[in-house]
């Protein structure tokens, strides 16, 4: 074979190589695609039996069964911005800019509804003996009893906006828009407090093994706090963190920014890599049961990323992103898309297409031309 015949063999291999790259960047299936006439910023959960239930600027609560398919909707005179939350029970309970407060079953049919007092905007959190936490715009974080209609409010300096995190000693954290971090206990007695320099808005608080609390700000910041609100460490990014952090099995934390990156850092803060999208990171990043990690951003795409950082796959939504998407028990991957479409969506892989540009010089040398196909 002269020359030419092996840079001719060596390009085709790469070309070839790099073709397989591009396919396994469309190896994402739709499975459905339920249009409704409104944009969404409320997160969808879903229920033991993949019961998918998301809010609407429309007013609606929509209730799908796992193939996308509509079982019920049902209507509020407010928009709901807060995301829906399963209880022990398997019942749903969400809240709405009517000032209600909505207890539905999972068929869709109203169990209760509650006016605790102003705008919902966090996520209901459940607590023991038939409590639940929230925050208010008008009252801060409230601690309501179900059971006797009671409350206590604990007044926050800002609105109570982000969803709330049950700490392993039973106290509650929370952030707000006036950038404080509250810990509170169950009786709506202040434990401690934290100020920041930007606005908390859906960064959800989160507890690590070792009761590091990680919480992200609109000044650029994640803070690493102990339990008492001190500042062990920080990690900086070039933009706002608008979203929760996710942590890995192996305690990876991965979090996205509004600079349009997801970072991967160790335990301590240490980055390890950052995966560029082409449009601000809102949402959560949420992970399938082998590990990959799931982000939307708002440039349109859903994307499949490996534990490391490294795209696998991606899906385009045809609109911005800024709910947290949901998995199902069979990686069914749930997102709404401000295109007004929820969408139903399964990562289709084979070994033959998980090919990164990592692997196009070995292909280059140690694959024949025959053994690609």
């Amino acid at each position: 074979m002269n020359k030419s015949h092996i840079i001719t063999f060596v390009s085709f291999v790469l070309i070839f190589a790099l073709s397989i790259n591009k396919i396994s960047a469309q190896s994402v299936k739709l499975i459905n695609k339920f249009e409704i006439n409104s944009k969404m910023f409320s997160s969808p959960v879903s229920t033991s039996d993949d019961v998918v239930i998301i809010g609407g600027h429309d007013r609606n609560i929509y209730f799908l069964n796992k193939t996308g398919e509509l079982i019920k909707r049902f209507k509020t005179k407010g928009w709901i911005h807060s995301s829906p939350q399963v209880l022990s029970n398997g019942n749903i309970i969400i809240g709405s800019y009517d000032k209600y407060m909505y207890i539905l079953n999972k068929e869709g049919e109203l169990i209760r509804r509650l006016k605790p007092g102003g705008r919902l905007f966090s996520k209901v959190l459940e607590l023991p003996d038939g409590k639940i936490a929230f925050g208010a715009n008008t009252k801060g974080l409230v601690i309501y009893d179900l059971k006797n209609d009671s409350s206590k409010v604990f007044k926050t300096k800002g609105i109570a906006h982000t969803d709330l995190e049950l700490l392993s000693n039973g106290n509650i954290v929370t952030g707000t828009t006036g950038k404080y971090v509250y810990i509170v206990d169950q009786d709506a007695n202040k434990i401690a407090q934290f100020k920041t320099k930007g606005w908390l808005l859906h960064s959800k608080p989160t507890e690590l093994n070792d009761s590091t609390i990680l919480v992200g700000s609109y000044d650029n910041t994640l803070y690493f706090l102990d339990k008492q609100l001190k500042v062990k460490h920080t990690f900086k990014t070039k933009g706002k963190i608008h979203g929760s952090a996710l942590i890995l099995n192996d305690s990876t934390i991965v979090i996205g920014s509004l600079d349009n990156s997801v970072y991967f850092l160790d335990y301590n803060g240490k980055l390890i890599n950052e995966f560029k999208t082409e449009g601000k990171v809102v949402a959560s990043p949420i992970n399938l049961s082998n590990g990959t990690v799931v982000v939307s951003s708002f440039d349109n795409y859903v994307y499949f990323l490996t534990p490391e950082g490294k795209l696998i796959c991606k899906f385009n939504t045809g609109g911005n992103i800024f709910s947290t998407p949901v998995i199902l028990s069979d990686d069914t991957v749930v997102v709404g898309s401000n295109n007004n479409s929820v969408y139903f969506i399964k990562m289709e892989l084979n070994s033959k297409e998980i090919i990164t540009t990592d692997d196009i010089a070995i292909l280059g040398k140690d694959v024949k031309i025959e053994q690609i196909k």
